[in-house]
């Protein structure tokens, strides 16, 4: 890892293409961005959380259908607040901070592998990330995740400027610390563990403890102090104990202490949300350890052929400080420490491992940048199993959108998304087979960057919607347009859209178990709605004051085991999904 010299400023020319893609993935991330219903859970907290905010004027206390919500710190909900108050209050502007800071971790990872790699691996390191399904997935998201992975990835990018630009008089140090405190603010510890075990585990392998002295600790601790104590020391003094035992209880003893089972989780989040990636990712790791290796057997061959465990190991640990291979190192221990923390925590959320993605993109597009210097080793099995693999992966998608448009077209037009994406990877697929014949390399990795960005936002975008039949969605709009201000929505045995309603009314969602919940609920006066299968609407309901207003489909919530998948494919072509299906109504108080 080299520090930048002069001749490695950025050229106007180098500027204006980085920004043109910058702008290419915010119209990806930004598609559509609110057709989708919320199907994350923790959405429907922070878009109604920051709604009430906004119509309250309180900004200091989160609130979330009239009780107090201290789960997290406060920034992420003045984020949103201020997007509602920028952009109007609705699911598009709650997601699109999500989306903003999505895109800006597109030229910071250009940045940060510049600086350690090169430029070259730079480009891919920008053309890859994007297409990383995490990444792509979590930018659509109104949760936290997205931003406090930006301000993460700006510490450590300004901990490595430190640590490479010795005339700085620390401060990239100071601009790291901001980051770390702010990502606090943002979600929690994490913005503070995730940079100091990546940076401090580098720092002890690579150099020694003494260049700790260089962090400006002291200053650090003062500055995370006067981001982090303010709001903290404020709700302790209007919430009291009620705040005091909710941070040390659920926010710290509960994470650390449960009785979740050990797992390998993460190491199987890791391969399977950055497909096709992680599959390169794999080569990259057994070339870049293989070489070492090799170097390793050599010197040790000729200095004594009855090496101690011990000397092979110190050996390796020489090869990997080495400063051709330090840039490896640190995107490697970028990937390890939070597999392993997270692994540790046994607290299993996909979405964690979003801090490793940028370090996966940089590692793989070092890996295509070296075989672009010795073109002939794209034919290596290295890079022609992984190769092979993503063109049956893209070949069984476009299977898969045959068949489904298929099966659904009978009952549901198909959305142009979803036409424009079969005819997309079809020609993708011909295209990059075309070009891996040529020898165009380079195109090649372009290529299949755009295909799969462009396959994520499609998907995202129109396609997630066709399959999965949103109907709350036809309710929400149904109730938003009703002029009462006083209105209140119960759901009755369905507690999996009580989420999703939540978030698209910005009202608060009652989840109603029985007959008797049913009848109290629409007792009072006001305005009240209740949505349940059509099923369930039998006589005893029939007799309740209200009245149908709409009706809508979706799938039923069912296991498809064998019998099912049989039946199924030998009644195709079906006319109906009714067997597969089930019909919710809306209905009012009349």
């Amino acid at each position: 890892m080299q520090p930048q010299t002069p001749s490695n400023k950025f050229s106007i020319k180098e500027c204006l293409q980085l920004g043109i893609f910058t702008l290419f993935c915010f119209i990806a991330f930004t598609y559509n961005l609110s057709e989708v219903p919320p199907y994350h859970a923790d959405e429907n907290f922070y878009v109604t959380t920051s709604r009430n905010m906004v119509e309250s004027g309180d900004y200091i206390t989160p609130v979330y259908h009239d009780k107090k919500r201290f789960a997290k710190p406060i920034l992420f909900y003045w984020l949103v607040a201020t997007s509602y108050k920028t952009f109007g209050i609705n699911l598009y502007s709650a997601r699109l901070v999500s989306a903003i800071f999505g895109t800006l971790c597109i030229p910071l990872v250009y940045i940060i592998a510049r600086r350690i790699f090169d430029k070259q691996t730079a480009i891919i390191s920008a053309v890859l990330l994007p297409g990383c399904y995490l990444h792509s997935q979590i930018a659509r998201w109104a949760i936290t995740d997205m931003t406090l992975n930006f301000f993460i990835l700006s510490a450590i990018y300004f901990f490595i400027s430190g640590l490479y630009n010795t005339s700085s008089k620390g401060t990239p140090y100071y601009l790291a610390y901001i980051c770390m405190g702010i990502g606090f603010m943002i979600k929690g510890p994490l913005a503070i563990i995730i940079p100091t075990f990546v940076i401090g585990v580098f720092i002890l392998t690579a150099y020694d403890w003494k260049r700790f002295y260089q962090l400006r600790l002291g200053y650090g601790i003062v500055i995370l102090t006067a981001i982090i104590f303010p709001w903290f020391y404020k709700m302790l003094a209007l919430h009291g104990d009620e705040f005091k035992n909710h941070i040390l209880g659920a926010e710290l003893r509960d994470r650390v202490i449960h009785n979740s089972p050990f797992s390998f989780y993460y190491f199987w989040v890791t391969i399977r949300y950055n497909l096709p990636w992680s599959l390169f990712f794999i080569s990259a790791l057994i070339i870049k350890f293989k070489i070492i290796s090799t170097s390793l057997e050599n010197k040790i061959f000729k200095r004594d052929v009855f090496s101690s465990f011990t000397k092979k190991l110190k050996t390796l640990y020489i090869e990997m400080i080495r400063k051709d291979n330090q840039a490896f190192l640190l995107t490697i221990l970028w990937v390890v420490v939070p597999l392993i923390l997270f692994t540790l925590f046994r607290i299993e959320h996909s979405r964690y491992m979003l801090v490793a993605t940028p370090a996966i993109a940089m590692i793989v597009a070092h890996f295509f940048s070296q075989l672009l210097i010795s073109p002939d080793k794209f034919r290596h099995k290295s890079f022609k199993i992984p190769f092979y693999l993503t063109i049956i992966f893209y070949t069984l998608l476009l299977g898969l959108i045959g068949i489904g448009t298929f099966i659904l077209h009978p009952i549901y037009s198909a959305p142009f998304g979803l036409i424009t994406l079969y005819i997309l990877i079809l020609v993708g697929l011909t295209l990059l087979l075309l070009l891996y014949k040529c020898s165009k390399y380079f195109p090649m990795i372009i290529v299949m960057s755009v295909i799969q960005i462009t396959t994520l936002t499609l998907v995202n975008g129109n396609i997630l919607s066709f399959f999965n039949r949103y109907p709350m969605k036809l309710f929400a709009n149904k109730i938003i347009s009703d002029s009462h201000t006083e209105k209140r929505i119960g759901l009755y045995q369905l507690g999996n859209h009580r989420a999703r309603m939540g978030v698209m009314t910005g009202l608060p969602s009652i989840y109603l178990n029985n007959l008797e919940e049913l009848k109290s609920f629409i007792r009072p006066g006001g305005i009240a709605y209740v949505v349940m299968r059509k099923g369930d609407w039998k006589d005893d309901f029939r007799n309740l004051p209200m009245a149908i207003q709409a009706t809508d489909t979706g799938w039923m919530n069912s296991r498809a085991n064998k019998d099912v998948i049989r039946s199924f494919l030998n009644n195709l072509p079906i006319s109906s999904l009714s067997k597969y299906s089930e019909v919710y109504i809306l209905l009012k108080k009349k």
